[in-house]
């Protein structure tokens, strides 16, 4: 009976390491076939909930008591922001995303391919929408070749998307049996773009800031996963 529970014991510690391995050796991103739309749902559920925080925050730290010294006041709102800070990075961490990495899909459309060059020029006509800028929270794009932030005013509303600015369009380099196998399966060929989402408080201006950080690019057929072309998307200095 005694070795009986002695197997058991070992093989439950056994299944608990096993688990723990599995769960340490899962992939950072869990978030790698979001449509525009999920992303798009994502991206105004951390904009609601930094612009609440960054709200209150201004409320609490925008004027001065009248029976406040301004050593009391500055004082005052260094702690405020500590503590806007303490409770950001404690929803970063609760909502994962200093490891989180979302994958989304942007439409292919094949435009041509030349033969004599073998390049196939392409485009994406896929827009995914954003939350506007306002005083207090805004959304930003890092400076980069490929993935762009718009804003407009349509209909009387104000819009903001993110898009694949290619000019005018992005040129696969791609041997002409691949870009056969490509055309053939043209309904099923998207780009995928993996991005990473930075939240904190721009202090200059006393605002909340989503930076939205495009990683890499894939050209992909969705259908099967094959992936035809992989680059990083490399940051580039603001003019």
């Amino acid at each position: 009976m005694k070795k009986n529970i002695t197997v058991i014991f070992s093989l439950l510690v056994l299944l608990t390491a096993t688990v723990q391995l599995a769960e340490a050796q899962q992939p950072a991103f869990q978030d790698d076939e979001l449509t525009p739309e999920l992303f798009s749902l994502i991206l105004k559920d951390e904009w609601t909930y930094l612009r609440e925080a960054t709200d209150q925050l201004i409320k609490e730290t925008g004027n001065r008591d009248e029976f406040e010294t301004t050593s009391e006041f500055h004082a005052r709102a260094s702690k405020a922001r500590q503590t806007f800070m303490d409770k950001l990075n404690g929803h970063i961490k609760d909502a994962k995303l200093e490891r989180r990495v979302f994958g989304v899909w942007f439409k292919a459309t094949l435009v041509q391919y030349d033969a004599d060059a073998g390049v196939y020029s392409m485009k994406s006509p896929t827009r995914v929408e954003a939350p506007y800028e306002i005083p207090t929270t805004v959304c930003v794009i890092s400076n980069n070749p490929y993935v762009g932030l718009s804003d407009s005013i349509q209909g009387g509303y104000r819009q903001s998307r993110i898009y694949l600015k290619f000019d005018p369009d992005f040129k696969w380099t791609v041997a002409r049996n691949e870009a056969v196998k490509a055309k053939s399966n043209e309904s099923t060929m998207y780009f995928k773009i993996h991005f990473i989402l930075n939240l904190t408080l721009d202090n200059s201006q006393n605002r909340g800031l989503i930076k939205i950080v495009p990683k890499d690019m894939f050209i992909m057929n969705q259908a099967n996963k094959f992936i035809y072309l992989k680059e990083n998307i490399i940051q580039t200095t603001e003019e």
